[in-house]
């Protein structure tokens, strides 16, 4: 039981991050509400796309793992397929089952737990991650008078050395045209250190007109 406490444990950490991120960019966004000057458009997020699809994938495999067992168990070992999920009374299965030398179920019923762990597990991690993804998408692009919040990442006007605009540029999947706005930072282990803002042309000039008071505007680089 000790490797599931341990999983327990980690995921308790991982949910408690995620849930201080949230507090923090909320509270955040409190303190700064009176000083905002324009919020831009919200953002869909891809990577959170991407771990719906992990989660589906994973309950899929999960569901199809433990009905295999169940349907092989049901009549001799387990009387629910609610039992499929007692860790404990699974794991005093599988002792029995070595004790009594019966090594076909034995390791059939250790695969189970293991696959069944780890699809928990997984199941968890990508429910946590895609919450936090979709959630940073929603806050979208706030400019403050402190500075720019971005994908639930808050950066000081200090924080920038000059920006530059770029486009037009056609929108992929909808009507339309946006803009670039390149915030430079200090580079970082010697690479460039940016944030690209992607900006809808109706807003355009009003982000210019308000990072400009703020952040040195240069020419396309």
């Amino acid at each position: 039981m000790a490797r599931y406490k341990n999983m327990v444990l980690f995921m308790i950490a991982l949910l408690l991050l995620t849930v201080r991120e949230v507090a923090v960019t909320q509270i955040g966004r409190m303190k700064r509400k009176d000083s905002e000057i324009i919020s831009l458009n919200k953002k869909f997020s891809i990577v959170g796309l991407m771990y719906l699809v992990f989660l589906v994938f994973w309950i899929v495999l999960t569901a199809r793992n433990v009905l295999k067992v169940y349907h092989l168990l049901k009549y001799d070992y387990v009387d629910s397929i609610f039992q499929m999920f007692n860790l404990s009374y699974m794991d005093n299965l599988i002792e029995g089952f070595f004790n009594d030398n019966d090594h076909v179920w034995y390791f059939r019923t250790y695969d189970y737990m293991f696959n069944l762990t780890n699809g928990l597990y997984w199941m968890f991690f990508s429910l946590n991650m895609l919450l936090m993804y979709f959630y940073r998408g929603a806050i979208g692009t706030i400019i403050y008078e402190e500075g720019i919040t971005d994908s639930g990442n808050f950066f000081k006007w200090e924080k920038f050395k000059e920006y530059y605009c770029c486009g037009p540029y056609k929108k992929t999947f909808k009507e339309g045209t946006y803009y670039k706005f390149i915030f430079s930072r200090p580079t970082f282990f010697f690479k460039d250190n940016t944030l690209v803002l992607n900006v809808d042309s109706e807003y355009k000039e009003a982000v210019d007109k308000a990072v400009s008071v703020y952040v040195q505007k240069t020419e396309e680089k």
